[in-house]
């Protein structure tokens, strides 16, 4: 009887451990063929030749209520679990809720859009995260001259589908925009962007200056000219090009996706709605040419003044006054599902601040950690702010 009970019980273990395997070996099939999805999927050109869209969604359907597979089909991000990550549920929630008109108009190729982000002369350095630092405990402080914010890094060498970011969010204001004062203009236009990102560089122009460089990216970017004229936009990058996507006003919030499609040199996929005015649109970016294989390392939030073809040094554009910027609940995930935040304390986390063009003077700086909280971020633009830019 000892025997029987004995065989009994191992014959439910087996049974059960069968089970299991099996579910999970579904549910990994099944996060396969909606990854595959997404870039499938993506087979509606744009008038630029490396960005695709998806098709528009039917009249009646509910992404709140949508199978993964229907949301991987028409473009929107995936359903967080609502139970392991109540925060950024209820914010998917709100997105899609609030996405009701999908954008189709022409993207508009802007700083470098085919020409390259990247100046002749320039150098690449190694990966950021091993850049040597002064030894401390906590984040590392690194300055450049073209981003302000925070970088988390895993340390991958290459691609990896458990330990590589695969998804960066966040909730970003936009900011009100202006011209340098009171020392008047010293370039036709002024620029900020406020970026989510997987991957990027720090580089050495050809005059040694360091600056920062996103790989895949999207977000909010703002343009004021001399007489004071700004505009705002949704947009969308690799690091060779940056194109921008609906109008945005500054006091909206729009809710940024960034997602990377198995690494390497596959495209990537960008979310882009803003909750203010419900108005939303999906793509995949192909990073043509792979200059820099993806491998999911860096995430990235970050206030960045573009380059590489504006008046200051390599090409830096001056930086745009926008007073405070805010993030709220950034967060990225990696393979294995575990989710990080722009408020790690920890040593392999790096903050960047923004100098004006010699170095000498900060004009764009992040307040990260225990004012802020683990998902939330505030920039600002300080000093002489675009005035130090000669």
């Amino acid at each position: 009887m000892q025997t029987q009970g004995k065989f009994a019980k191992l014959t439910v273990l087996v049974i059960t451990g069968y089970l299991l395997l099996s579910l999970t070996t579904s549910a990994t099939a099944q996060s396969d063929a909606v990854r595959a999805m997404y870039l499938s999927a993506a087979n509606v050109p744009t008038n630029i030749a490396s960005i695709h869209t998806y098709p528009e969604p039917p009249k009646g359907l509910n992404p709140l209520t949508a199978s993964d597979v229907e949301l991987a089909t028409y473009g929107f991000p995936q359903r967080p679990d609502k139970l392991a990550d109540p925060e950024h549920y209820a914010l998917w929630e709100k997105a899609m809720t609030r996405a009701k008109i999908r954008w189709h108009g022409d993207l508009k190729p802007v700083l470098g859009g085919g020409r390259g982000m990247i100046p002749v002369g320039a150098s690449r350095t190694q990966p950021m995260g091993e850049l040597q630092a002064q030894p401390q405990t906590g984040p590392k402080q690194l300055s450049n001259i073209s981003g302000a914010g925070v970088i988390l890094d895993n340390g991958v060498k290459k691609w990896n589908a458990k330990t590589s970011f695969i998804n960066i969010l966040a909730t970003m204001s936009v900011p009100h925009s202006q011209a340098p004062h009171p020392n008047g203009c010293v370039a036709s236009d002024y620029y900020s962007a406020s970026l989510v990102g997987l991957d990027g560089e720090i580089w050495y122009g050809a005059n040694g200056v360091p600056f920062f460089l996103p790989q895949e990216n999207a977000g909010v970017l703002s343009e004021v000219d001399c007489a004071g004229d700004a505009s705002y936009y949704a947009y969308l990058g690799w690091e060779n090009s940056l194109s921008t996507a609906f109008q945005i006003n500054p006091g909206d919030a729009v809710f940024v996706v960034v997602g990377a499609n198995g690494g390497g040199c596959n495209s990537g996929y960008v979310y882009l709605t803003d909750l203010t005015t419900g108005v939303d649109t999906p793509y995949t970016v192909d990073p043509n040419p792979c200059s820099i294989p993806q491998i999911g390392r860096f995430a990235n939030w970050i206030v960045w003044r573009p380059c590489c073809d504006g008046p200051g040094p390599d090409g830096a554009w001056p930086l745009a006054d926008t007073a405070d910027v805010f993030f709220g609940l950034g967060e990225v995930l990696n393979g294995a599902g575990a989710y990080h935040y722009p408020g790690s304390q920890a040593a392999s986390t790096q903050i960047l601040t923004m100098t004006d063009d010699g170095g000498d003077q900060d004009i764009e700086t992040v307040i990260q950690g225990t004012y802020t909280g683990t998902a939330g971020l505030i920039f600002q633009t300080t000093g002489c702010g675009s005035e130090c830019t000669p």
